[in-house]
């Protein structure tokens, strides 16, 4: 990801661990050093030599959620296949579609990982392969609801994006996305920019806290000029959100519920609060690079990361909840606890239309950029 000259930023800290999760994320944290450094080595292979030597290329995120999946799914993958990972962490989902678009012809991609608002344009550009449930490469498929499938892409995480406070600087706490707009929260807001996974939901989220459909995009901007007025922290990244929560820059903000449990983890005072408009969901998952010359592995590849044995690190690394139901039998109860969501919650969160956001995404990028820069 990269940052744009009008936002303020922060940079992600770091600070002590604290209980025994956050004892498994030490671990983690440890194993992640080695092997950033062994996927930098890796970086620097061109992916035909990758691929001639026994590999398959998958785009994904980088930082704890690559390194993540290279110890967790990856390297039991190689274990069982004989066949390793190169990870491409460079480019952005959106540039990650591009790149598949690009190489239609000669593809040397094979996989690639998505956040659910970015799989429509995906599907549109036409650089999915379709999953096929019959396939004997794809079990666990059918055990995954159909909330968190699309003909060419599966989640395998799941959470839902709200509000997060701090309880110790916020006595009047936020109920619902209209609270952010409150002025004793001015300079000391946290928001997602443009080029976050979720920066894009801002505008369907200023809708609705005017009291409007999440698809009104003028109320929505129309929100996004007062906010400005409040000067935000615009942040790349969720590393950057959590940062500024843990040391205290912020006091209120957007986070999935997942991630409230990583702030405390790490020292700060956070509270998450299922907004009155009802909760974001937020996928995230993999597709199959159209074109690919390694289908079966790479649906034997995915069917790796919808087995619940393989979902659970998500879970005490990221209190993520997986896709696939039986993962969670797999949790100690105060993990369950966690990840997932009361049905009379569930009943509330908000699926947001993702082919109409994708459809607007350029331009909401410009419209964005220009209030932002007061134009």
């Amino acid at each position: 990801m990269y940052t744009t000259p009008y936002a303020r930023h922060l940079r992600a800290g770091d600070t002590s661990d604290k209980g025994k999760h956050a004892m498994q994320r030490r671990e983690f944290l440890k194993h992640s050093a080695v092997l950033a450094m062994g996927m930098a080595g890796a970086g620097r292979l061109s992916l035909a030599s990758a691929q001639s030597s026994g590999s398959l290329a998958m785009m994904t995120w980088g930082g704890l959620w690559g390194n993540g999946m290279a110890q967790y799914v990856d390297a039991p993958f190689a274990k069982q296949t004989g066949y390793t990972i190169t990870q491409d962490r460079g480019p952005t989902p959106v540039e990650r579609v591009t790149k598949l678009k690009i190489n239609l012809s000669n593809q040397p991609y094979d996989l690639v990982q998505l956040h659910d608002g970015v799989v429509p344009l995906a599907e549109s550009q036409g650089v999915l392969e379709t999953l096929d449930p019959a396939s004997p490469n794809l079990p666990f498929l059918k055990d995954i609801p159909d909330r968190f499938k699309r003909p060419g892409w599966v989640a395998m995480i799941y959470s839902a994006l709200g509000i997060v406070y701090n309880p110790k600087e916020v006595k009047n706490p936020p109920r619902s996305y209209a609270d952010l707009w409150r002025p004793e929260f001015q300079g000391r807001i946290v928001l997602p920019e443009i080029t976050h996974s979720i920066g894009p939901y801002v505008i369907p989220i200023g809708a609705m806290a005017a009291g409007k459909d999440p698809k009104d995009e003028k109320a929505g901007f129309d929100m996004l000029r007062k906010m400005v007025k409040l000067d935000p922290i615009w942040a790349k990244d969720t590393d950057t959100i959590m940062s500024s929560l843990q040391t205290g820059e912020a006091v209120v903000g957007l986070l999935y519920k997942s991630q409230t449990y990583t702030v405390r983890e790490k020292g700060g005072q956070a509270e998450w609060v299922f907004p009155a408009e009802g909760a974001i969901s937020y996928l995230a998952g993999t597709g199959i690079a159209k074109g690919t010359k390694h289908k079966a592995l790479a649906e034997q590849y995915i069917n790796m990361t919808l087995n619940p044995e393989y979902q659970t690190w998500v879970a005490k690394v990221f209190n993520y909840a997986g896709s696939n139901p039986a993962m969670l039998k797999l949790l100690s109860p105060e993990m369950q606890q966690r990840v997932q969501f009361s049905d009379a919650e569930v009943s509330r969160i908000i699926d947001l239309d993702q082919a109409f956001i994708s459809s607007r995404r350029a331009d909401w990028t410009d419209q964005w950029n220009r209030v932002i820069n007061g134009a």
